[in-house]
Order: C-alpha cells, then structure tokens, then sequence
C-alpha cells in the first residue's frame, strides 16, 4: 500500500469524534456537579427538565462512550498502519502513546474520578498481537467479547468496541462508503428497528435486577450502530458536511476538548456555587454553551495551528519530537505557523 494512501485523513472520524463529544458532557456534568430538580409546581420547566433527563437517560447515557471506544479502535488500527508505511517501530510508538494518555488519564481522574483515559490507555495495550490477525478473527473476537459484556460492563464494552474497531480499520469502512453504501443503509435500517427492543430490554434488566452497566450494554448497541451508521451517510452529502463542520473542528481536538470540558464544568461550579444548588436543566445549559465555546474555540485555533495543544503534546511525547511527515503535512497548509 502506498504511503500517500495510508498518510490521507479520514475527516469521517473527526465528525464521528466530535458527535461523541456532545453527548459525553451531558453525562459528566451532572456526574460532577450533584444537582437538583425543578420542583414540579414550576409546571412547564418540570416537564421540559424531566424531558431532556428522560432522553438522557434512553439516548445518551453510555452510548456516546461507547462509540469513543470504537473510534479508539479504529485509531490504533491507523496508527499501526501509518507508523509501519513510513518504517517507524510501530508497536514501540503505540505504547508510548499509550503511556503519555495514561498520564493525561492519571491527571484527569484526580478531577474526575471515573474518567475514561486511564482504562484506554491499560486496555489498548491489549490491540497490540490482534493487529495481525485477519479481520474476521477480529470480527468473532469483538463478538464474543461484547456478549461477554453482559457480565463484564463497562470494560467488557470497551474492549469489545475497542476490537470492533479495529475490524473496521482493517475492513476500510470508513473509506469505501461509497461503495458499499447499500450494506450501510442495510445496517442502519436494522439498528434503527432494534432500537425499542434494545430500550425494552434494558428497562427490563433494570426493573429485574438492578444492574445497570448490563442494562445499558443491552439498551446501547443498536442506537451506536444507529448514529454511526447515520451520520456517516449523511457526511457523504458535501452540504451536510459543511453543516457539521463545527462536529469536525470539535473531533480533531478531541483531546485538548475532552479535559478541557473537565476544567470548565468544574471551574463553573466554584465560581456559580452549582452543587446542590443547579437544576439539571440549568447544567444542560451550560453544557450546551460549554459546546458553542468550544466549537468556537477549535474552529479559530485550527484556522492558524495543524492540531490541539494538547495533541500536539501527545504526538510530541510519542515520537520524542516533531516528526518528518508531520512537518511536510504542516509546510503545505497555508497559513500554519511553525511550533
């Protein structure tokens, strides 16, 4: 394969990236600020608060996690392929990576506990001897692992989609669109009428036993497999893409936007006094304007820089210095500035 080919971008996942993001702020901030409800005799705002945690609680808890997962996995399958075209020592590069995430993660979850960096960069060494099997080893693996999930959770997930991602690499989905567009229409057909079933089975285990992370690894997959698969048809339409060109500008900085969310909510909350004292509705608000920000924010910064701050410390950190192909990429973009 030629390198030119293996060095392209694919500006689907900046897109698939930057969704994501949307819907994990919603999540972390009122897993970070404890909040309280708007009390029912305030009438309309009740049911517009009860609403939007309704949907939250069906749309997006746990999903938008899930589809970072596979793109985690579709990055090391990038990564991996790119590093050996150019005949850098892949494997040693990817676990360096992973180390400089795990400190961006170990930093990270002293503001939030819980947060996904650390378990990324543990879990992703566990891509590494997959790399070489064939796609559908990988395919059987994913599998097997996500109904292992069940009893597993969360990490169970995470692993699952981590492979699942690492066969779509490997399959090039994501760059033959176009020509297996009736296999994607097939499959968010399907997603989308397995959706209630999936939300069925989920209140279900919930009622039934109480265990949430198997609840929602039920409730979860066909509505990923859904915003997937839906998004990414619709960015084959050019005036869709120049639509949502802020979810790109908002993926390509993943990183720096992810911790960046962190600082802001809980920057917010000392300066507003939120705890105990914010509506989720009001929380939702600010998560929305926190989003607008840094749409806003990453649209100006990437006008005049190639990447994030904060990736480009990642890349820096993972090839010790700026490395030859980046610095080609960068001289071509008119208007770049040298780090």
């Amino acid at each position: 394969m030629k390198v030119g080919m293996e060095m392209k971008r694919i500006d689907i996942l900046d897109y698939l990236r930057g969704f994501a993001l949307v819907g994990i702020i919603f999540i972390n901030i009122f897993q970070m600020i404890p909040y309280i409800h708007v009390p029912k005799e305030y009438g309309f705002w009740n049911h517009l608060e009860q609403g939007i945690l309704k949907f939250i609680d069906m749309a997006v808890y746990e999903r938008f996690y899930t589809i970072f997962s596979f793109l985690f996995g579709v990055g090391f399958f990038l990564f991996i392929s790119r590093a050996r075209a150019r005949g850098d020592k892949a494997y040693l590069l990817f676990v360096r990576r992973l180390l400089i995430l795990f400190v961006f993660g170990f930093i990270h979850h002293q503001f939030q506990p819980g947060e996904a960096l650390m378990l990324y960069s543990i879990l992703g060494l566990l891509l590494l001897p997959l790399y070489r099997l064939k796609p559908a080893w990988n395919l059987a693996i994913a599998i097997i692992l996500l109904v292992s999930s069940v009893w597993l959770g969360s990490i169970g997930m995470s692993l699952s989609m981590f492979v699942f991602g690492l066969w779509a690499g490997q399959c090039r989905i994501f760059e033959q669109v176009d020509r297996y567009s009736k296999r994607w229409i097939t499959v968010l057909v399907i997603s989308l009428v397995l959706i209630p079933a999936g939300l069925w089975a989920q209140q279900e285990i919930l009622d039934r036993t109480g265990m949430v992370d198997t609840a929602m690894v039920v409730g979860s997959l066909a509505e990923d497999v859904f915003y997937v698969t839906s998004l990414t048809l619709l960015l084959q339409h050019s005036w869709m893409k120049k639509w949502l060109m802020p979810l790109s500008k908002l993926g390509r900085m993943a990183l720096t936007n992810y911790l960046m969310q962190t600082v802001l909510i809980l920057t917010l909350d000392v300066v507003l006094d939120l705890s105990h004292h914010a509506y989720y509705l009001i929380l939702a608000m600010i998560a929305t304007e926190i989003l607008l920000l840094q749409m806003l924010c990453s649209f100006l910064w990437l006008n005049r820089f190639a990447m994030g701050p904060l990736e480009w410390l990642w890349r820096l950190g993972t090839y010790g210095k700026i490395p030859e192909h980046y610095r080609k990429n960068k001289s071509e973009q008119a208007g770049k500035i040298s780090f």
